[in-house]
C-alpha cells in the first residue's frame, strides 16, 4: 500500500536536496504559483516548494486558460528559483523544468516535448509548465515554475472540452501511480538539471531538450496573439528561443507562441 501523500512523508523523501528544503503542503489553493509568487516576494529561499492536492484556479501558460486540477488525482506544485542569471536567459528554465519532467515521465510511458512549456504523451497532453519571474534592477531577483501533472486521472475526471487532448499516467499505463514518489523524483530530477543549468549553462539542457521534442524538422505554424508564422523547425537557440525556417530559408526567431504541427501533404 502506498503511503499517504502528506507533507510529513514528502520531507522524508526529499530530506537533505535543494528542491523541497522547505515545503509548504496545502489541501486546497487556487494557484500554487500565486501562492509561491507571494512567498518569494516576501523573502522565500531557493529550493521552497509550494504543493497543493488541489487547486481551483490552475493557471496554464496564457491568462484565459486553465489547468484542470481535481483533488486526489495529480501534482501541482510550483518551485522558487533565485539564479543568479540575466533575465534574459531566464526562458530557459521553463526548459529545465521540461526535461526533468519528460526524464520522469519517460520511466512510465513515451514521452515528447512541445515548445515552450508542454509534455505529451500519446501525442496528448500529460504535463505543463508556467513559469513566472520578478526583476529588480537589471537582475533576476526570483524565478517560481509551476508544474502540473496529470497522474491518476481517468477519461471520466476529464472536463469534456479535454478528452482527446488531454492524457495521465494512468491512461497510459493502466496502473495507478504513487504521487508521493513521483513527486520526490521530480523535484531530484529538476535539482539535477538545474544545477546543471547553473554550472554548465543552457547547452545540456538544449541538447537533451532536443533528444526529447518531437517538431525539429517538421513544417509548424506558430500562433502569438493572432500573428501567425509558419516554416520548418530547426530547434532552439542558446536562450531556448524556437528557430523557425520560413519559405524563404530566413531563420526566424520565435519567443514565444502555440506550436501546430501541420499536416504532411
Amino acid at each position: 500500500m502506498d503511503q499517504k501523500f502528506s507533507k510529513t512523508n514528502l520531507e522524508k523523501l526529499v530530506s537533505g536536496g535543494l528542491i523541497g528544503s522547505r515545503i509548504h503542503f496545502l489541501d486546497e489553493i487556487d494557484s500554487t504559483n500565486n501562492h509561491a509568487v507571494s512567498l518569494a516576494a516576501n523573502g522565500a529561499g531557493e529550493g521552497e516548494v509550494v504543493i497543493a492536492d488541489c487547486q481551483t484556479a490552475g493557471r496554464g501558460r496564457l491568462r484565459d486558460r486553465v489547468w484542470h486540477s481535481p483533488p486526489g488525482r495529480n501534482l501541482y506544485t510550483s518551485i522558487i528559483l533565485r539564479p543568479d542569471i540575466q533575465p534574459a536567459y531566464a526562458q530557459g528554465l521553463t526548459l529545465v523544468a521540461g526535461v526533468a519532467v519528460a526524464e520522469l515521465i519517460s520511466a512510465y510511458c513515451s514521452v515528447a516535448l512541445k515548445w515552450p512549456n508542454d509534455i505529451l504523451a500519446g501525442g496528448r497532453k500529460i504535463s505543463g509548465i508556467l513559469t513566472e519571474m520578478k526583476i529588480m534592477g537589471r537582475d533576476v531577483d526570483f524565478v517560481v515554475v509551476g508544474i502540473g501533472i496529470n497522474i491518476n486521472m481517468e477519461a471520466d475526471d476529464f472536463q469534456e472540452e479535454l478528452l482527446g487532448i488531454s492524457t495521465s499516467l494512468k491512461e497510459q499505463t493502466s496502473e495507478s501511480v504513487s504521487r508521493l514518489e513521483l513527486t520526490a523524483n521530480l523535484y531530484r530530477l529538476f535539482e539535477k538539471w538545474y544545477r546543471i543549468f547553473i554550472d554548465e549553462g543552457f547547452l545540456p539542457v538544449r541538447d537533451r531538450w532536443m533528444e526529447y521534442s518531437d517538431i525539429i524538422g517538421k513544417t509548424i505554424e506558430v500562433t502569438d496573439r493572432g500573428a501567425v508564422q509558419r516554416g520548418t523547425c530547426r530547434g532552439i537557440d542558446s536562450k531556448g528561443v524556437l528557430l523557425l525556417i520560413d519559405e524563404k530559408n530566413r531563420t526566424r526567431h520565435v519567443l514565444s507562441g502555440d506550436v501546430r504541427v501541420m499536416e504532411s501533404r
